[in-house]
């Protein structure tokens, strides 16, 4: 299996008293992180409060950046999974951890930029990296061992077409479908242990010639490539 670590990572967040599309909808963040270190950090949440003092809205979401150029042609890319450290403060959706999406980011230049303000909308919710079904498999694990998310052929097209990934996850049953929380508190969250840079991992399969020639298996194609010209005499002579 080949691994790639996200070379940018980080996290931001909006907050309103105003409602709830002040902070879902905004164009700014309140403050952004990159490349975290910590071992236990905040990084996607969705909270709802309100009070004789008035309400407030808060929405954190993550975002991971890869350079896959080295396989971006010459590969067929399957089994592709996203890899990430979790930590038991996360509290989601009724057990398990947070339901989240896994969708296209526009944030970080070719994987090579930090997260600023002004990135906190730059994401497209209509390009899904993953199922984004609510399942457990889109689900930020509430634990402390190593988890994954399975990506899907659209994920795969990016790498092929572009040489990145690059991803916003995102809080699932109200973040995502952009539905104000309405039950009061609702405080949602995933954390993360950066002390595992999170990753990707999938099987790179060498494409090359696909058919045999004269009796040699495609599969073998790389030894006659090897071959150098000042060999070639041996291999007529044979």
């Amino acid at each position: 299996m080949a691994t790639v670590n996200a070379s940018k990572y980080g996290y931001g967040y909006a907050t309103s008293e105003l409602g709830w599309m002040t902070a879902r909808g905004a164009s700014t963040a309140n403050a952004v992180v990159n490349q975290p270190s910590s071992t236990n950090l905040r990084i996607i949440r969705v909270l709802y409060e309100s009070g004789g003092k008035g309400s407030m809205w808060q929405v954190d979401r993550a975002w991971f950046a890869f350079n896959v150029t080295a396989y971006q042609t010459g590969y067929t890319l399957s089994d592709l999974k996203l890899y990430y450290k979790p930590t038991t403060s996360t509290v989601g959706h009724g057990g398990a951890g947070l339901k989240v999406a896994v969708v296209k980011s526009t944030a970080q230049g070719n994987a090579n930029a930090d997260l600023s303000t002004s990135d906190f909308n730059n994401f497209d919710d209509t390009v899904d990296y993953a199922d984004n079904d609510g399942s457990i498999g889109c689900t930020w694990r509430d634990l402390s061992t190593l988890s994954s998310i399975d990506l899907n052929s659209t994920a795969i097209s990016a790498i092929t077409s572009t040489g990145y990934l690059k991803m916003c996850i995102m809080e699932y049953l109200y973040d995502y479908p952009d539905t104000a929380p309405t039950t009061n508190p609702t405080d949602v969250y995933a954390y993360c242990n950066f002390s595992t840079v999170p990753y990707l991992s999938f099987t790179a399969t060498a494409t090359g010639y696909g058919n045999d020639v004269i009796g040699v298996a495609s599969s073998n194609i790389s030894e006659v490539i090897a071959v150098s010209s000042a060999d070639i005499s041996e291999v007529i002579g044979v």
